[in-house]
């Protein structure tokens, strides 16, 4: 599998047309090309930009209306079968992206419908069986126009079986894109509440891998780097006073979570946000988002009892520990509560972090979970049904769950 290039910085989509030429070695006026872009694409200050620095390549414009759907992708797949083009550039947030990731992955087979997909993302081996009939797959340029999911840089893509009410994961090496453009110039015009679920996702992404106990070092290191960076403007989005520079640390931020997740799965918090998205109809971010602070503190409090990770105890506080400080908490070592010792003081700033999340959401006009109708046992039953939530650190059952999923914030840590 090629290695994947990243191009960040302000004007880097002018550089897709020479990318594609290096990845194909055809002239760019040469390439048969298709864009993926969502419905809103148009309606962007940047899109006549954006094609005007992709005349050199002849296009082929493809609107997905979303969301990223069995149906959907292989819709898209028909297209690119019928159409074969050296290239698919898809422009997008992280549902157009995972559809054209899903797309070209299963544009070798003919012949599927929607079962075969969900049948495909429950048995990747189920994959290896079908026939093939069909042009070498085009390289993927993904080019993210919102930040945070980290979709340019996975190598799966999540499908929604809206019929099934269930979440779906397509896996595997060929759904990596070949090339990223990180160009901050695409969030101009985002309001404050996408970005804030955009973060959200980041947050939870990064906690995820670091926290989950499949989690390995590089899993760890990206996922505290894409912490780091988010939080380091999350003042500034709340404010509604994002700038150059803050709006390419939150590209650097999701593509680092998505970095984060290729190595270690997502656990808890993205479990619970399934059925909040599918019974809902939140935002992923959002969905995501709400667990979190719940999360954090309560996996700061595992003990030897109820530790899920072979790691033990101490690695799993030292994790949560290393999340809260990379989310900015800044708790002095006897911590406010006065529980002094290390083990206290990364209680401490774990609540301190959970506050930051929980300010986060009101800050952006996200509804917290307690003000979401949802009953607290059926969403525990629903996201135990998902293995990742059992990666959670700190283990988790329907009991669990449920007290956590129904207590107020701050009052965590009584579901022991």
């Amino acid at each position: 599998m090629p290695a994947q290039r990243t191009i960040v910085g302000p004007g880097a989509v002018a550089a897709v047309p020479a990318e594609a030429e290096a990845i194909t070695g055809v002239p760019a006026a040469q390439l048969r090309a298709v864009l993926v872009v969502g419905p809103g694409f148009d309606t962007r200050s940047w899109a006549e930009r954006m094609v005007a620095a992709l005349r050199p390549l002849p296009i082929r414009r493809y609107v997905h209306p979303g969301p990223a759907t069995p149906d959907g992708v292989l819709r898209l797949a028909r297209l690119l079968r019928g159409s074969r083009p050296e290239i698919v550039l898809a422009v997008g947030g992280g549902t157009v992206l995972d559809t054209v990731k899903a797309a070209v992955a299963l544009q070798p087979y003919p012949d599927l419908d929607e079962r075969d997909v969900a049948r495909g993302c429950d048995d990747p081996e189920l994959r290896r069986r079908w026939p093939v009939d069909a042009p070498a797959r085009p390289a993927v340029v993904a080019v993210p126009s919102t930040p945070g999911t980290g979709a340019e840089a996975t190598p799966f893509a999540t499908l929604w079986d809206t019929a099934a009410g269930r979440k779906l994961s397509l896996a595997g090496p060929e759904l990596l894109p070949r090339t990223v453009i990180l160009d901050p110039d695409l969030l101009v015009g985002l309001d404050r509440t996408v970005l804030a679920c955009a973060v959200l996702d980041t947050i939870c992404q990064g906690a995820e891998a670091a926290w989950s106990i499949r989690s390995t070092p590089a899993s760890t290191a990206f996922g505290l780097s894409a912490l780091g960076a988010a939080a380091g403007v999350l003042d500034r989005l709340v404010a509604g006073r994002l700038d150059d520079a803050g709006r390419e640390a939150l590209l650097l931020a999701g593509h680092h979570s998505g970095r984060a997740i290729a190595e270690a799965p997502t656990s808890s918090c993205h479990a619970i946000s399934y059925p909040l998205t599918l019974w809902l109809g939140l935002a992923h971010g959002h969905a995501c988002g709400v667990s979190l602070p719940r999360l954090l503190r309560h996996n700061a409090d595992v003990t030897t009892a109820d530790c899920a990770d072979p790691r033990g105890v101490r690695h799993v506080r030292a994790v949560v520990d290393r999340i809260a400080m990379a989310l900015g908490a800044d708790v002095a070592a006897s911590g406010p509560d006065g529980a002094g010792g290390p083990d206290g003081a990364g209680a401490a700033r774990a609540a301190a972090a959970a506050a930051r999340v929980e300010r986060l959401l009101v800050g952006a006009g996200l509804t917290p979970l307690e003000g979401l109708p949802v009953d607290a046992h059926d969403l525990a039953v629903e996201a135990l049904n998902y293995p990742r939530c059992h990666d959670n650190p700190r283990r988790l059952d329907v009991p669990v769950l449920s007290r956590l999923l129904g207590t107020p914030l701050g009052l965590e840590e009584s579901c022991s």
